[in-house]
């Protein structure tokens, strides 16, 4: 006859010792454990402690990599109203992730809190490794708590001689091991099953007792219902007649809010009324102020910037803005060509714009006579102070309306400036903090031969309220200086201590990728000297490396560098002028007129001087291919071509300050260039006739510009008769474009 297989959950010797050890394991070393965690964060301490900075940030780390559960982070910091942490309410688990994260001990020297460390190793550290290891093996991954007796003693003399090291009281532990386990557990068991028995007997008794109330409850239940009935048909005849009542109620209510929303309707739309009038009436008023938009040349300069630079001109123009004492109301930034003026005042208007402090803001542009017109920049930064200042906004409207005959453009500019700024500011109340204006280029403002801006700013700026501020970016010359000395310039100087590291810092960001590995102190050191603290100077140097070389390195950076900024520009322009491959002549007569030219010059008229063969299908894609690469120098806006920076316009035609060189032109030529191809774009545009409103860039750019570059051109081979009849020609053109906006536009 086969055995009986023994119950799993039967008593035995093995088990005995199993729980043992379990105990000795768990609770033992929880009590050590929490000993030694309590020695770091005393109890008194603990709350504070937790909530330090660098311990919260820490658990909190630990808590988003799931290492630290909810239950847990709930005993760290328990909610509102479950008092405060305390470690007797610690596991061994949370204990131990506590003790290696926040208590300053560093793994044993085997390197891992999760392995066995040898034996020679005795320090706490280790024995804490080893008492994890001990919970991990005997209690956490076993597939039954009978320990044989052989193995039994091994393991306690192991884990109790690890425990007493940690601190646990030896005779506890021996307590434990000779204490008897399992019998005890049998009788307690043994006497509950007999009082679960009277227990029963007893539910029985009184499950017949409440069977016998509940049948009398449900015959007194159903005698209730009947009565409820009765009751609910004389309830629902009462709720029908207050429902009748309501319904008209409501209804006489919905009257009445009719009747007030109409009234308030036709209130609303009385005032909305009389809001657009009042704002048509701004707007009429407002229209006749020029506007120009600086948003995309401020994105395009503060593009240029790397964080961490300028650093100490940014700290000067904030404490000089936040001084409300100071009496200099203008700050000017000087500095010569490519020291990156355009680049801070952009970085300014950015960070003024968004601290709510920025009033308004013009960049003149050499190469745009409307943005150097004193008179439209004057208009167009009234404009942007509107949207800033209502009660300014509401002053100036007021003006205007006022005088209605008043044409912008045939006052002085001083008389302009009183009238948009002076006069309508004196009305407006003190900001409780300053506001800013930024003006750059201020060198680049002069117009029909005068800079009337440099006296405006130099004379009657300072005629403006105290908490109105102006930030002003111009070349040092001498005119300007000058006239601005008075304002104490911070001078952008190439060998200032801060603008060099600036321009290391800017080269190690740039072309860290492209220097060769162990050379990177060597090769920038040698690029910071041959910058020359000219910011310019290191974005060409920037460009030309990483559109040349694959890696930098001392050798080759020796054998490729150049001197000076006129050295960059001249070989660019051999680059460019060898892409072409055409003729010297026909080269610099492009870059006369590019010199020469009023405004941006278009793309078509560009194609017209470089291609020989205007017929030819691959002579756009070369033109293309070329001015992409040379794009640096000569980026394309809005399908035209400009100079990317004055100073490249004052190297060509500038003989004073660069000497002559292989790319010297006369402007002289470039306006006999651009008359031809005015005077030709005229004729097409008369032979088609004008139809709209719509024109090409050169039908437009012949139409503003080709009579000055006529007169200036010094060429007229034909009769007098002949010129004139051109200028009428001109003149008779912008007449029909006029009356063919005004159609369009009834």
């Amino acid at each position: 006859m086969a055995t009986a297989t023994p119950s799993p959950l039967a008593s035995s010797v093995e088990k005995t010792n199993g729980n043992k050890l379990s105990r000795l394991l768990i609770d033992g070393g929880t009590t050590v454990l929490r000993n030694i965690f309590d020695s770091h964060h005393p109890p008194a301490n603990l709350a504070a402690n937790l909530s330090s900075r660098h311990i919260h940030s820490i658990l909190t780390r630990l808590r988003h990599r799931n290492i630290l559960n909810s239950s847990q982070w709930d005993k760290l910091f328990p909610p509102p109203g479950g008092g405060t942490p305390n470690s007797i309410n610690f596991d061994i688990t949370l204990l131990f992730l506590l003790l290696t994260n926040i208590c300053g001990l560093s793994p044993p020297p085997s390197g891992s809190w999760h392995k066995m460390p040898p034996a020679s190793d005795t320090s706490r550290e280790a024995n804490l490794a080893r008492m994890k290891y001990y919970r991990n093996v005997l209690c956490g991954h076993v597939t039954t708590t009978g320990i044989p007796k052989l193995v039994f003693d091994v393991k306690w003399q192991e884990v109790s001689s690890v425990l007493v090291s940690l601190g646990l009281n030896q005779s506890e532990v021996d307590r434990l091991k000779r204490e008897p386990c399992g019998e005890d557990y049998v009788s307690a068991v043994t006497e509950w099953m007999k009082n679960d028995e009277e227990i029963q007997f007893q539910l029985k008794d009184l499950l017949t007792k409440q069977q016998q109330v509940l049948q009398t409850q449900q015959e007194d239940h159903r005698t209730l219902q009947d009565t409820q009935q009765t009751v609910g048909r004389v309830e629902q005849t009462l709720q029908d007649t207050h429902q009748a009542v309501g319904n008209l109620q409501q209804m006489l209510q919905e009257v009445r809010t009719t009747q007030q929303e109409s009234q308030q309707q036709i209130k609303r739309e009385a005032a909305n009324a009389e809001e657009r009038g009042d704002k048509a009436e701004e707007d009429e008023a407002l229209r006749k102020l020029a506007q120009v938009s600086t948003e995309r040349v401020i994105q395009y300069h503060s593009g240029k910037y790397l964080e961490k630079t300028r650093l100490l001109i940014f700290k000067k123009i904030r404490l000089w803005l936040d001084d409300l004492a100071s009496e200099n109301r203008v700050m000017v930034i000087s500095g010569d060509a490519g020291m990156g003026k355009s680049v801070i005042a952009a970085i300014v208007c950015q960070r003024m714009q968004h601290a709510g402090r920025l009033s308004g803001s013009h960049f003149c542009q050499h190469n745009k006579e409307r943005y150097r017109n004193p008179k439209v920049m004057l208009q167009s930064l009234a404009c942007q102070l509107c949207d800033v200042l209502p009660e300014y906004k509401s002053e100036l409207v007021k003006k205007l309306s006022r005088n209605l005959g008043v044409d912008m453009n045939s006052l002085e500019v001083q008389e302009l400036f009183e009238f948009l700024f002076e006069e309508p500011l004196c009305s407006v109340g003190d900001r409780g903090r300053n506001l800013l204006l930024v003006i750059d280029g201020l060198d680049e403002s002069e117009y029909k031969g005068r800079n009337d801006l440099l006296d405006v700013v130099a004379n009657h700026f300072c005629k403006l309220p105290v908490w109105f501020r102006f930030l002003v970016t111009t070349r040092p010359e001498v005119n300007i200086a000058d006239r601005l000395q008075k304002f104490n310039p911070i001078q952008l100087e190439q060998d200032n201590e801060e603008n060099v590291k600036d321009i290391r810092l800017f080269l190690e960001k740039q072309l860290s990728s492209v220097i060769q590995s162990g050379s990177e102190d060597v090769v920038i050191d040698a690029l910071v000297r041959k910058a020359a603290g000219h910011f310019l100077y290191a974005y060409l140097m920037v460009d030309f490396f990483k559109k040349n070389f694959s890696l930098l390195t001392p050798e080759n950076l020796g054998r490729t560098l150049h001197s000076d900024v006129s050295s960059v520009y001249q070989s660019y322009f051999e680059r460019l002028e060898k892409e072409l491959e055409i003729g010297e002549d026909q080269f610099l007569t492009f870059l006369s007129a590019m010199a020469a030219a009023r405004e941006p010059l278009p793309r078509d008229f560009v194609s017209k001087m470089l291609l020989s063969d205007s017929k030819s299908p691959s002579g756009p894609r070369k033109v293309t291919k070329a001015i992409n690469s040379i794009s640096t120098l000569l980026p394309v806006h809005d399908d035209c071509i400009v100079f990317f920076h004055k100073s490249l316009k004052d190297w060509l035609t500038d003989r004073t300050t660069y000497g002559q060189h292989n790319f010297s032109v006369d402007e002289k030529q470039g306006h006999a260039m651009l008359s031809q191809l005015c005077t030709n774009e005229l004729n097409n545009v008369k032979r088609k006739g004008v139809h709209g409103s719509k024109f090409s860039n050169t039908a437009r750019y012949a139409l503003q510009h080709g009579v000055y570059h006529m007169l200036e051109s010094e060429e007229l081979d034909e009769s007098t008769r002949s010129f004139e009849e051109i200028v009428n020609n001109c003149y008779q053109l912008r007449h029909c474009v006029c009356k063919a906006m005004c159609k369009q536009h009834g």
